[in-house]
């Protein structure tokens, strides 16, 4: 195996995750794992019977986790070649920027002890800030995470806005209170910044009791005050909230783009449409005997195998779909015209474009549309090669599938 190719396999194991191969999703679920335990580490050192009969226990492991840390940085730096390339650079300048991207900053911060033993003389345990920051990586492999991230930014305009209204409600709520109160309890109320101690707390909820109102205005103050509390700081809570939830049930079925890159019928695609196509696309899985299309289905858009093995039925006929085929619309198999049945004969992962962005797309970059036939002629030859179609039948899905675009205005 080449390097390059090796680089490739690299890159995609570690970028694409659950959606590359089950190696790679249990590569995910294994450093999710020990990033927790790394931070439970953390916690159970601070126990002293704990760390004096388990110090070399801790240490150990510690170290063990940062090798494993260590060795996924050097592999994503290295691998890190294969990403979006700017034209007329090289190999290094990608490294770079891929070096001084947020989530590599992180995971170079994560791994600093290594570099800061060999000149600290201090025990290393003090610095736990940089341990509990290997709880950040959990952003990398979290989807979650890096949705709530998205989720502020996009909401960054609104969640402004309710600062400014919850800002001015606690500057009002204490100035009220400091005129109330500030002659019976000078000590407390003597100020506004005084006063703001209890207005926060009040406004949050928190109540910590320390500081109370001793007059009937300043009880009626901090009742309103309290009502107001419970409704104006629960807006940003509904804001992300709202975000959130939209967020989340979004990113089920978005798929990476380096995935879009590795299929085969679209590994030649201009970036921008790859990006498109990403943004567009939804996952679906599906377990043995699952029925994906019905014939004669229309209008059902296009399914891209990712994985697994589907049978599309032909005359009769159980022709395999594997990896890179794709079935639909504008599908490799078809009869007069007609859409197949196929059913899931192993567990199978495909990607699903609707029927409207399909033809969005496909009259977008008709360079889409010619790699949707020139794959159709190579794998439609494997299949006729191995005996599941004759060739008289692959001219006439070929046809077929002409027939659509032009039908569908589409370049041919």
């Amino acid at each position: 195996m080449s390097q390059n190719t090796l680089r490739r396999r690299t890159y995609d194991f570690l970028e694409l995750g659950s959606f590359g191969s089950r190696w790679a999703a249990a590569f995910e679920v294994f450093m999710v794992l020990l990033i927790l335990a790394n931070v439970v580490a953390v916690a159970l050192e601070t126990v002293p019977s704990l760390w004096a009969h388990y110090g070399p226990a801790f240490a150990l492991f510690d170290n063990i986790s940062l090798t494993i840390f260590a060795a996924e940085y050097a592999l994503r730096v290295w691998a890190s070649a294969e990403r979006e390339a700017v034209a007329g650079d090289s190999v290094m300048p990608r490294r770079l920027r891929y070096i001084l991207s947020p989530l590599a900053l992180l995971d170079l911060v994560v791994i600093a002890p290594l570099f800061l033993g060999a000149f600290v003389t201090t025990d290393l345990r003090e610095l736990r800030i940089f341990r509990l920051l290997r709880l950040l990586k959990l952003v990398r492999f979290s989807p979650a995470l890096s949705s709530l991230g998205r989720v502020v930014v996009a909401e960054r305009r609104a969640l402004f806005a309710t600062l400014v209204v919850m800002t001015g409600l606690l500057f009002l709520s204490a100035t009220l209170m400091y005129h109330v109160e500030r002659a019976v309890q000078p000590d407390k109320f003597g100020s506004i910044p005084d006063a703001l101690w209890w207005a926060l707390a009040t406004l949050t909820t928190v109540g910590y009791g320390d500081v109370v109102p001793a007059t009937a205005v300043g009880k009626i103050v901090a009742g309103t005050t309290m009502v107001l509390g419970l409704g104006f700081y629960a807006l940003p809570i509904g804001i992300i909230a709202s975000g959130f939830s939209d967020e989340v049930h979004r990113r089920e079925f978005v798929v990476p783009i380096g995935l879009i890159e590795d299929f085969p019928a679209f590994s030649r695609l201009p970036r921008q449409a790859a990006k498109e196509l990403s943004g567009r696309m939804r996952t679906l899985v599906l377990t043995p005997g699952t029925v994906l299309t019905h014939r004669f289905d229309r209008d059902n858009g296009l399914y891209l195998v990712i994985s697994g093995e589907l049978s599309a039925f032909y005359h009769h006929r159980a022709v395999p779909m594997r990896a890179g085929d794709f079935i639909g619309e504008c599908g490799m198999i078809s009869d007069t015209g007609s859409q197949p049945a196929t059913v899931a004969k192993t567990r199978v992962r495909v990607m699903w474009l609707e029927s409207t962005d399909m033809h969005i797309l496909l009259s977008l970059y008709p360079e889409m549309a010619k790699e949707i036939q020139d794959y159709t002629v190579r794998r439609l030859a494997d299949l006729v090669e191995d005996g599941y179609l004759s060739a008289d039948e692959r001219l006439g899905m070929i046809k077929r599938q002409q027939d659509w675009m032009v039908s569908a205005q589409l370049p041919v």
